[in-house]
């Protein structure tokens, strides 16, 4: 076994034990006669059906590719060790095809109720604080954080340069050797990771370190209050900055107005907690920080098109009684499972 096969060996055992704690109550279990790389998941048919499959690379990064439908409502908790990350949506709430990137500064435990039918369908790369470190050095929270920032800020899928899209479609499950694996999905990981900064520094061309990291401040306040009111006073003290230059330097980061960005962010929220049937409307008002449902109703159409318990009723997957099941066509036919996902083999 040469070097570099020995530096991917183990990839599917780390991912088989990083997701394997947290799939498992959610009906995904580790399949049976999968003979690629990578760790593959499989719907028990009880509480979910689909699939999940997922390869890492050490502590440096993960790649993940999955299509599952739940068909129990049910708990979904998880650690995460701090990670930045980004994504191409196949299904769900977010756009079809859409690209979105997010940031996980710090280590913490999650949990969350999946509301039964939810449809989870996408590819993904998880880069952990140690490939940021190797990448940002000792400039890591002065520059990942902006990063995401300035990312989040993107509503509009034709800022994305779409070679990233391009990229993430060549993730998917392959029976190739684990040397191979390792370095093809290093590759595209890193090159990813290249065109991400390159938009960072298109978006915030002209804005000092300094100020990308006082806004990306004031964001991470907003996200932390968005039932609440957010007073801009909290905002400029958050930044520790004056407000002219706040409101100036925010829409050169983010793309939009305080205003803007603080209603995206909210109506963000609630098309999440819309999902959970069990959640009444006027409580879905509530954490999203508005007053009054009227008001609500009347933002949340403008911007999505539908109202709210409109969106509720479609956005909520009805459960086929016979789904497809990819996972079931990988270990009959011993192929990969991503002609439907576009990859290239």
């Amino acid at each position: 076994m040469d070097d570099k096969e020995t530096m991917f060996s183990h990839a599917a055992q780390a991912a088989a034990e990083t997701f394997a704690a947290s799939l498992e109550p959610i009906g995904l279990v580790l399949a049976d006669g999968w003979n690629g790389e990578g760790s593959l998941f499989e719907g028990d048919g009880r509480r979910c059906e689909g699939w999940y499959w997922a390869w890492q690379a050490r502590q440096f990064f993960s790649v993940v590719c999955c299509d599952f439908t739940l068909k129990e409502r049910l708990p979904f908790c998880f650690d995460s060790g701090g990670y930045f990350a980004v994504r191409r949506e196949r299904h769900g709430l977010m756009p079809r095809s859409s690209v979105s990137a997010f940031l996980e500064a710090k280590p913490k435990t999650s949990s969350v109720l999946l509301p039964k039918g939810a449809r989870f369908s996408y590819t993904e790369i998880e880069y952990y604080d140690e490939y940021c470190r190797s990448v940002f050095g000792e400039r890591i929270d002065k520059a990942l954080k902006p990063l995401a920032t300035s990312l989040k800020g993107l509503r509009s899928q034709a800022s994305w340069d779409p070679e990233i899209a391009e990229m993430l479609d060549e993730i998917a499950p392959r029976e190739i050797p684990g040397s191979e694996a390792g370095l093809l999905y290093s590759g595209i990981a890193n090159l990813v990771m290249a065109r991400l900064l390159r938009m960072g520094e298109s978006l915030c061309g002209g804005v000092a370190e300094q100020d990308r990291l006082s806004i990306a401040r004031a964001v991470s306040y907003i996200e932390s209050n968005l039932g609440g009111a957010i007073g801009q006073k909290d905002l400029l003290e958050a930044a520790n900055m004056g407000s002219t230059k706040f409101k100036k330097t925010f829409k050169q980061v983010t793309g939009l107005t305080v205003t803007e960005f603080v209603s995206s962010e909210r109506i963000e929220l609630a098309k999440r907690l819309l999902t959970d049937h069990d959640m009444s409307i006027d409580e879905v008002v509530h954490r999203c920080g508005y007053a009054r449902a009227t008001s609500f109703s009347t933002l949340f159409t403008k911007s999505v098109g539908i109202s709210p318990r409109k969106w509720r009723s479609i956005a909520k997957v009805a459960f086929d009684d016979d789904p497809e099941s990819k996972v079931l066509d990988i270990l009959a036919s011993g192929r990969s499972c991503v002609s439907e996902l576009g990859s290239h083999s």
